[in-house]
């Protein structure tokens, strides 16, 4: 399944489902198929971390601020 906009064109970083393996825009929480809990990102990239606010698209610095928004994790 492919997770392109029929509008724009623009398509997300996916990543599998642990559960039923479609794919998932890497940022859900959720899975929009069968309902499964995501992994947090940070598992996924490492040692970064996402900004708290569930809008942003930031990660935080080593001072804990993100980078994009400026707000403190």
């Amino acid at each position: 399944m492919s997770l392109k906009c029929e509008n724009c064109g623009y398509e997300p970083v996916a990543r599998d489902c642990p559960a039923c393996g479609e794919a998932v825009p890497r940022w859900a929480r959720f899975c929009p198929h069968c309902g499964a809990n995501m992994p947090e990102e940070a598992e996924i990239t490492g040692d970064r971390r996402l900004c708290p606010d569930g809008n942003c698209i930031g990660i935080l610095d080593e001072t804990g601020r993100c980078v994009i928004c400026g707000l403190s994790g």
